[in-house]
């Protein structure tokens, strides 16, 4: 087993923040601040995207072996989130 930590700053420019891996994964995310970030995948807007903020706690995704997570905030706005990847 494999595990990461990193601290993402996320702005309105999509960042991935879980690149494809071997195997099924699982990220497990934390917003530190009170700004909406919006997940899915390399296409995802602030329109479009799974809206997560720290009011909901901390939160898990599971992958497969091809998928891949981005992130993105609304125009202007930045929050800083933190995935740890167990695979």
């Amino acid at each position: 087993m494999t595990i990461t930590n990193t601290h993402y700053s996320i702005t309105d420019t999509r960042t991935k923040v879980v690149a494809a891996g071997i195997g099924h994964r699982t990220a497990h995310l934390a917003s530190v601040g009170n700004t909406t970030v919006y997940l899915g995948d390399s296409t995802v807007t602030s329109a479009t995207g799974y809206a997560y903020s720290k009011a909901l706690g901390e939160h898990d995704v599971f992958l497969g072996p091809s998928d891949e997570l981005y992130a993105v905030c609304s125009n202007g706005q930045t929050e800083t989130l933190t995935v740890m990847v167990v695979q």
